[in-house]
């Protein structure tokens, strides 16, 4: 690399400045916002999950309470059974009952127990014997599903030692029905059902958290209530949300799909509730929008003000080194080479011809460009540069370089050719032609006379009459001078 080309670099290379400082300072804003947004809004996610797991399992807690509640009232009521004269000593499996009393006695405890069941909407709220003889409101739909089993498998469903009773649902995979079952005596157990739509009133869902499904299962998962439409009793929870609860008593879980909580109330069944994640997040999803259009905003504002300032400050600099560049680079002329940067750019491309290619030098010379100037005056003289430099383009729009030697002289360096070189020098004859036919005319001078406007041309063809660009030079020249000597108009080819 030539020093001129060093030197002209190094002044882009200034000139360039402002723009990366420009870029630089784009990224650093942008990557700042950008970061301290993600930050804010992925905090303001946590923050909002923490929130709404508080709530979610505040109120899964107080379902548990409710549900728990309920059947404590539910156990109470049934307690009161046992008020009834002879409900607690009359079995009905005894052979030795009187039949005529035995009748008074069953209707008075029928009659008793049926004023009892008005309390709540009961299906079943009865005594059954051993024997599945029945007092009180046992449904016919009970005595059907449970058949010649009634007694025995109601005894089954008593699973605290301690209390001698239990709840039990899913008899016969039949889950419309709640069972609460307590023993009276060794022939006798007690019986209340409801069906599992009244749990309705029990976890009622406050309109905050409207979106929560809400599910109660047995200790198998199976579901005993549901608020969410389409779910069938008796059937295991959906497996994205069994995958994070199952087997913990209490729990707040949250993944990609749900925020799930559960409890495990006093009769072995969990309370279950669950809200989508996105529903969750649909504010925060708002206020994300909110935040990333408002952080694009400030970057932008901020990339504008900066680059402003930034090019304020770059613009003396931009000016010095680009008039700098130009002057090295350009002699006037856009696209025309200084003689430095001419020499130095045919050095460099000379040597690196293609073996079996060939190339020309042209010098072209204004022949009376001093009587232009003095006779038609500065103007048409800039003119005539001007149009000699259309006419060496059009007659060379593919060459290498064209540079300016002086005031009136123009080099050209064509293009390498694969052409022989008798071939070459054909058509660079005609070429040299073009510019002398296409140049010369005839002005009036102002002294009303006229004067004829010529060029001359001096041309050499690598390699024979060079092998780098000095020795063509040197060829060119003296070629240039053997034209200028035999009159103007004229060219030579060495």
């Amino acid at each position: 690399m030539t020093r001129d080309e060093i030197q002209a670099q190094s002044l882009e290379k200034i000139k360039k400045l402002s723009v990366w400082m420009i870029i630089g300072y784009a990224v650093i804003v942008v990557a700042t916002i950008l970061g301290i947004t993600l930050f804010t809004v992925g905090r303001y996610d946590n923050v909002l999950k923490d929130k709404v797991s508080d709530m979610t399992s505040t109120l899964n807690v107080q379902l548990q309470l409710n549900l728990d509640s309920y059947l404590d009232r539910l156990e109470s009521t049934g307690t009161l059974a046992f008020s009834v004269d002879n409900a607690y000593t009359y079995d009905a499996t005894d052979p030795s009952n009187d039949e005529y009393e035995a009748i008074n006695t069953e209707k008075q405890i029928s009659d008793d127990l049926l004023s009892l069941c008005l309390m709540e909407n009961f299906v079943d709220y009865g005594i059954v014997y051993s024997n599945n003889h029945t007092l009180g409101k046992i449904s016919n739909g009970t005595t059907t599903l449970f058949a010649d089993n009634l007694y025995t498998d109601l005894s089954g469903m008593i699973t605290r030692e301690r209390t001698h009773d239990g709840w039990y649902t899913g008899y016969g995979n039949d889950f419309e029905r709640i069972y609460y079952v307590k023993r009276i005596h060794e022939n006798a157990v007690f019986l209340i059902s409801f069906y599992t739509t009244e749990l309705e009133k029990v976890f009622d869902n406050p309109e905050t958290l409207g979106d929560m499904s809400i599910r109660l299962t047995d200790s198998s998962y199976h579901m005993i209530y549901s608020s969410v439409k389409g779910d069938k009793l008796g059937t295991d929870m959906p497996a994205d949300i069994m995958k994070n609860i199952k087997g913990k008593d209490t729990a707040v879980a949250i993944d990609r799909n749900n925020l799930t909580t559960v409890n495990q109330g006093n009769v072995d069944w969990y309370i279950i509730c669950s809200i989508p994640t996105k529903i969750i997040l649909k504010e925060a999803n708002q206020m994300r929008v909110i935040t990333y259009v408002v952080a694009f905003l400030a970057a932008l504002v901020a990339v504008a003000a900066g680059a402003f300032f930034i090019r304020r400050i770059a613009d003396p600099v931009q000016t010095i080194t680009s008039s700098i560049s130009s002057e090295l680079r350009e002699d006037g002329f856009e696209g025309i080479l200084s003689n430095r940067f001419f020499r130095d750019k045919c050095t460099s491309i000379v040597p690196k011809t293609n073996a079996g290619n060939c190339r020309g030098l042209l010098l072209v010379d204004i022949d009376n460009y001093s009587d232009i100037i003095t006779k038609i005056g500065r103007e048409e003289a800039d003119k005539q540069l001007a149009k000699m430099l259309i006419v060496i383009k059009e007659a060379f729009p593919d060459a290498d370089a064209v540079g300016r030697m002086g005031e009136k002289t123009f080099n050209i360096m064509t293009k390498a050719s694969e052409l022989d070189i008798d071939t070459f020098q054909i058509e660079l004859d005609s070429s040299c032609k073009e510019i002398i036919n296409k140049f010369a005319e005839v002005a009036e001078t102002n002294t009303m006379g006229t004067l004829n406007i010529t060029a001359s041309v001096g041309a050499a063809i690598y390699p024979d009459a060079g092998k780098n660009y000095q020795e063509l030079f040197d060829t060119a020249y003296l070629a240039l001078e053997a034209s200028r000597k035999s009159g103007n108009g004229k060219y030579t080819i060495a």
